[in-house]
């Protein structure tokens, strides 16, 4: 029964194939026990604490003595989540997926500017289709939860016509990083000029892409938003989660809205986002109208109580229990994580970027990109990596995921024994594409696990050792074989 509400409440996207037992993303809705899951910038299968803390909060919503009512439920997630990240005051609304969350934020954006909005939209080919659609007012589903079927990148009804969107990237057409500067000064001039134009602008600034690339500057955020208020509003896209928390809780502060996500680094199942607004922005919210396309994805208890009074409109549904439990199944990861000490944390991160590192110095056909980016790569938790041949040819990615993660379709198998392996999908970079191999809240919270019962350093981060090495030796044997 987990499992069927595990993958209940979404849309196509979440929809499992009978055949194989996996949505979209092949991620199946249960356990993945025996698979080696470094996928975390897009989706990953969810742990065995996730699973166990969702199956204890289903049985207590259908018991009959001693239940939790669904509205106590979604009261528990929401309140976990704003007092992970949030200040006193802030206010949350729930989401399927980053897509819903962008739905949610341009019908709040709308109740605060008052002129037609431009909406500046950081590095889209980073991000999914389904997300640059929403920011442009566009349905990015066909089937939604609660909803009559839509047509995919129609204009959503409820939203302002006269809304624009533009695109500021993050890389040149060849795939080199922009500077932070160039970044800032691209997103200033196409402030100014919709500015100038009567208009006002919804500003996303990307903590982290899914190639660990970030703009604008925080910097260059706050002082577009203090030298217009009420004409320019900062969101910030913190989907992958791969910052500390004090940083979220510091852009709270500044005034910004924070998207966030339960499916990425937290370990969720794929479809658990959520979007926080401070109390700066809380104060200012009027009446909002509801859309009829976030109507058709989103239920009354997604929103706090404080917000859901704020609607202007009727829901379809009053609760999505399916998000609900895959919230259930990040947070139980997130407490985890997030009550570990910080030396802890940032020990078994510089651990897992040491090993990572000296594999790709013994792979000849490997190569990470970004190398010199500002960050060290000790605190990188996302690795992009372009596969050549002898000849310095890009691989085709697509090829090297899908015989990754189904070694029994791929030629010249050599054991049964081999283990599916999944590593972010395919992203653009520029004339290439790159695997994105990414490291999690739940393998971080294994290795402090086995800390704890009393195991040194090294063998408790033994099992992801043998993960990575395992997934480099297959990596490279794939690459070699077809140079």
């Amino acid at each position: 029964m987990l499992d069927t509400m595990l993958a209940s409440g979404g849309d196509e996207r979440l929809l499992v194939d009978p055949r194989t037992g996996r949505n979209r993303y092949g991620v199946p809705p249960g356990s993945a026990a025996g698979e080696i899951w470094f996928s975390s910038s897009v989706a990953a299968a969810a742990s065995p604490r996730g699973l166990a803390s969702a199956a204890r909060a289903l049985d207590r919503t259908i018991r009959a003595t001693d239940s939790l009512s669904l509205p106590g439920m979604f009261d528990h997630i929401r309140e976990g989540v704003v007092g992970l990240f949030a200040p006193q005051g802030a206010e949350i609304a729930l989401a399927g997926s980053g897509p819903e969350a962008e739905f949610i934020l341009l019908a709040a954006a709308a109740s605060l500017l008052s002129n037609p909005m431009t909406s500046l939209v950081i590095a889209p080919g980073e991000s999914d289709e389904e997300f640059a659609l929403a920011a442009n007012g566009q349905h990015f589903i066909q089937f939604p939860p609660f909803g009559a079927e839509l047509t995919r990148g129609g204009k959503a009804e409820g939203f302002a016509r006269d809304r624009r969107s533009a695109a500021i990237e993050l890389r040149d057409r060849y795939g080199v990083p922009l500077e932070p500067a160039q970044v800032d000064c691209a997103v200033e001039k196409h402030v100014a000029r919709a500015l100038a134009q009567g208009r006002d602008v919804l500003l996303h600034l990307v903590d982290c892409s899914q190639t660990g690339r970030s703009g604008p500057s925080r910097a260059c955020a706050a002082k577009l938003a203090a030298a217009h208020p009420g004409r320019v509003l900062v969101a910030v896209d913190i989907r992958q989660l791969r910052c500390q928390r004090e940083q979220i809780a510091a852009d709270l502060e500044a005034g910004f809205i924070v998207l966030l996500s339960g499916s990425h680094f937290a370990g969720g199942p794929p479809f658990s986002g959520a979007i926080l607004f401070p109390p700066a922005v809380v104060e200012k919210l009027g009446p909002i109208p509801l859309p009829a396309g976030l109507a058709a994805c989103s239920a009354a208890l997604d929103w706090s109580p404080r917000l859901r009074d704020k609607i202007e409109g009727d829901f379809s549904a009053l609760a999505n229990l399916g998000l609900g439990l895959r919230w259930q199944c990040a947070l139980a990861e997130l407490e985890a994580y997030f009550a570990l000490d910080i030396d802890t944390r940032q020990r078994i991160g510089a651990r897992f970027a040491l090993e990572l590192h000296a594999h790709l110095d013994a792979s000849p056909h490997l190569r990470l990109l970004d190398c010199d980016w500002r960050e060290s790569s000790n605190a990188r938790r996302i690795f992009p990596i372009v596969t050549f041949d002898d000849r310095g040819r890009a691989f085709s990615a697509e090829k090297l995921h899908r015989a990754l993660a189904e070694p029994h379709a791929r030629r010249g198998r050599r054991s049964r024994d081999e283990r599916p392996i999944h590593l972010g999908a395919p992203v653009a970079i520029g004339p290439m594409q790159a695997l994105r191999l990414s490291l999690s809240a739940p393998q971080v919270n294994s290795v402090a696990d086995r800390l704890r019962e009393g195991m040194s350093f090294d063998a408790a981060f033994h099992p992801l050792s043998n993960d990575l090495a395992e997934t480099f030796g297959r990596w490279n044997e794939l690459a070699a074989r077809d140079a």
